[in-house]
């Protein structure tokens, strides 16, 4: 994948937005300032050309990102806490 070149439609992968594409690349010395948008969430986010090349960015990939459990598990957590603190909420 690091020799693919980074160009406008280029299909990215955000870890919390999902799947989107670049839609500006703008040179920055070396390097280039990748701007990509997710269409799911509405959203955008920047990230450096050379951190894409080398899957080195904590939150966007070329490559598709794997789904953990870890989301489910804090859901969990953040249940058991709100009803320690607030009681359960009677349902209707």
């Amino acid at each position: 994948m690091k020799n693919k070149s980074i160009k406008q439609f280029t299909p990215v992968y955000h870890i919390e937005f999902g799947e989107g594409s670049v839609i500006a690349v703008t040179p920055r010395g070396k390097d280039s300032l990748v701007m990509a948008y997710f269409p799911q969430t509405r959203q955008h986010d920047w990230v450096l050309a050379s951190k894409l090349h080398t899957n080195t960015d904590d939150h966007m990939s070329l490559e598709p990102i794997p789904q953990d459990d870890t989301d489910n598990a804090s859901d969990e957590i953040h249940e058991a806490l709100k009803s320690l603190f607030f009681g359960v909420t009677p349902k209707e």
